[in-house]
């Protein structure tokens, strides 16, 4: 199973990223039978974007075979691509890597089903 967590340096010793599309890295684990056996770095290219960042980070991890995502926020149409694509949200925003994929493992995450509130993206504008 390959899971990918937002993060900001990457690797397992990093922290869970409070923000899912504008993340500066994701750190995809590939977990068989309980044990990790790899751990990749990816950098997000698509943080910078001026809008959509979400919904085309969440098409690239698709398309590497992602099926779960750990992160702190997601918002609605990243959280949207994710769920057409069969993959699951889970939070732990701000805690380690490692500790949060234990977590994840053992059942013991948040589901997300909701998406977060927008104030979580980087252009947004104020009310």
């Amino acid at each position: 199973m390959k899971i990918a967590v937002s993060t900001t340096n990457g690797g397992l010793d990093d922290k869970v990223s409070e923000v899912f599309g504008r993340a500066v890295s994701f750190t995809i684990v590939d977990v068989e039978d309980g044990d990790i056996k790899s751990v990749e770095v990816v950098r997000n290219d698509y943080a910078v974007r001026g809008g959509g960042a979400g919904i085309a980070v969440s098409q690239f991890l698709a398309d590497k075979g992602v099926e779960v995502v750990i992160t702190g926020n997601v918002g609605p149409n990243a959280l949207s691509v994710l769920n057409s694509a069969g993959i699951k949200v889970y939070r732990a925003g701000g805690m380690k890597v490692s500790e949060a994929i234990e977590k994840f493992l053992k059942g013991e995450l948040e589901q997300i089903l909701v998406p977060s509130d927008p104030k979580f993206g980087r252009h947004r504008r104020s009310i």
